[in-house]
């Protein structure tokens, strides 16, 4: 099973730019014919081919405004760079030649290699621990009479634990490690263009989505899963982002981007996410580059001295409270469960420690009360189940910009915003993927993520994302939904409605109503149980 583990991934490793190829819509550019058109992007990839000695990498575009970049490849020496529209049009040459940079610092560090095989070891990790539990029951059902079996299938057990726990804390320890990989793919585009200020601005447009036409290109089409760490930004964990307030004078609003940054230093969500999340947020990003600024005598151009005063002003001094609400209700049913097998675990211990449990009135009693005990439970359990949804799908929804939304601070997954929001969708969730069912959407004031969710979720997306979501792109929409935060800014639909009449609604939250009605079913049905036991 080891050896099958290790040749999957090795496949995955050798088709893996090959699927890439197939599930993005990427078109490919003759490398003189990039120069020619993006000369400034051909002259930071030729000094890093010059300083590095790499061979060219393949260049390409995807057709979509949501702005992002991504690369993949197998070495350093047979890379593929990709940029979307969006890039091209929502940053300058500079911030352009940053994010470029930033791609090329995964190349020239070979994080291919380095982060297949990180991300190997949990896996190799994982299979032993399955491999040995499976095992152990073998043995422990071997029926041998000297206890041979019991006592491997006792020290497999073991070992499959121990697996699991090394398999767990080894796969945090391999998100750090891509974490850390993004922070020097970040320092090798300041150094590359010797002013970490233009990555730090070109985040603030993709992470936070500034809408700050400057430089504008012109619209031009030229002619299994990316690696994680790769993207300038991770397009699953956040690929969408917002905030953004645009003055006159073409500079960003310092206030607007603060604010924003804000939910990434002092949110408890954030930290929480951190920890799962391949790419570091945003603005710790920012602040490192920060420090790079020194090296090159420059003032940093975005700084965030005074996002505790907006989060004080917004959430006050802690946020802990309402993080703790936050978590309790997100997990009151599964806490409500577990609360019911430890009660009954130290129910059972205590009337054996009491009584004869063989005897059969006490075995009766203690029975008939456990079913009545479930019955009850389960019922709770519903109705955590209907406080869950009634607090994560509020109502009184009313007109908001995209703004309004990503400057909250005390946003989170189950914290919301009832909100209308009307825009033109710009391009897809994952920018140039074939079958993403996710949009982007573009208001005055900024860019956010707009999730969808069909009903028939697997199949129902598949063709949302194949074939409706063309109806959508470049046309101006009217969003009824909820705001939610968690590790990116979105916008759950629980209506989309196009200028041109298309309408498709999305039925989460009905979805979930179904959990509650399970808990009633199956709490009926032990007390159903339990007036038989009773009679």
């Amino acid at each position: 099973m080891i050896g099958l583990t290790i040749g999957i991934i090795l496949l995955q490793y050798l088709l893996g730019p090959m699927i890439i190829n197939w599930i993005y819509n990427i078109n490919w550019i003759p490398y003189e014919e990039f120069r020619r058109d993006y000369p400034h992007l051909a002259e930071a990839v030729e000094k890093v081919i010059e300083i590095r000695g790499i061979k060219t990498p393949l260049m390409g575009i995807i057709p979509d405004k949501n702005p992002n970049a991504f690369t993949f490849g197998w070495t350093k020496n047979s890379a593929r760079i990709v940029i979307t529209q969006g890039i091209l049009e929502y940053l300058n040459n500079d911030e352009q030649k940053a994010v470029v940079a930033h791609e090329l610092g995964h190349v020239v560090h070979n994080d291919f290699i380095l982060m297949t095989l990180v991300f190997a070891i949990p896996l190799l990790l994982l299979t032993i621990a399955r491999w040995c539990y499976y095992a152990s029951r073998g043995f422990f059902h071997s029926g041998d009479d000297e206890g041979v079996g019991v006592a491997i299938g006792a020290a497999l057990t073991v070992v499959a634990a121990l697996s699991y726990l090394s398999y767990f804390i080894s796969y945090l320890i391999s998100l750090v490690i891509s974490r850390i990989r993004e922070y020097y793919a970040d320092e090798h585009a300041g150094e590359i263009t010797e002013n970490p200020n233009l990555l730090s601005t070109a985040l603030v447009t993709i992470a936070y989505g500034l809408l700050m036409e400057r430089n504008v290109q012109e619209n031009r089409t030229s002619r299994i899963r990316a690696l994680r760490g790769f993207g300038i930004f991770n397009p699953q964990a956040a690929t969408a982002f917002a905030v953004s307030s645009a003055r006159g004078d073409g500079k960003y609003s310092k206030d607007a981007i603060q604010a924003a940054a804000a939910w990434d230093l002092f949110n408890p969500w954030a930290k929480y996410y951190q920890i799962f999340s391949t790419h570091p947020l945003p603005a710790k990003r920012i602040m490192r580059l920060n420090k790079q600024c020194d090296i090159y005598g420059i003032k940093p151009e975005i700084d965030f001295s005074y996002a505790k005063k907006i989060k004080e002003e917004q959430a006050g001094k802690s946020m802990i409270p309402e993080f703790l609400t936050d978590i309790t209700i997100m997990y009151l049913p599964i806490l409500i469960f577990i609360a019911l097998i430890a009660l009954t675990l130290v129910w059972i211990f205590n009337v054996a420690g009491l009584y004869n449990i063989s005897s059969g009135g006490v075995l009766d009693s203690m029975i008939s009360n456990l079913l009545l005990f479930w019955a009850i439970g389960f019922y709770l359990i519903g109705f955590s189940v209907l406080i869950k949804v009634a607090f994560k799908y509020k109502s009184g929804f009313e007109p908001k910009e995209v703004i309004d939304l990503v400057t909250y601070v005390k946003a989170s997954p189950i914290r919301t915003i009832p909100t209308i929001l009307e825009g033109r969708i710009v391009g897809r969730g994952i920018p140039g993927y074939y079958f993403g069912e996710d949009m982007l959407l573009q208001d005055d004031t900024g860019l956010i993520y707009i999730d969808y969710e069909s009903l028939i979720p697997l199949f129902g997306n598949l063709i949302f994302g194949l074939r409706t979501i063309k109806k959508y792109i470049g046309n101006h929409v009217k969003i009824i939904g909820w705001y939610r935060r968690g590790p990116s800014p979105y916008l759950e639909i629980k209506q989309i409605e196009s200028v041109s009449g298309q309408r498709n609604k999305n039925y989460r939250k009905q979805a979930s109503y179904i959990w509650a009605i399970i808990a009633f079913v199956i709490g009926f049905i032990i007390f159903l149980i339990w007036i038989q036991v009773l009679v």
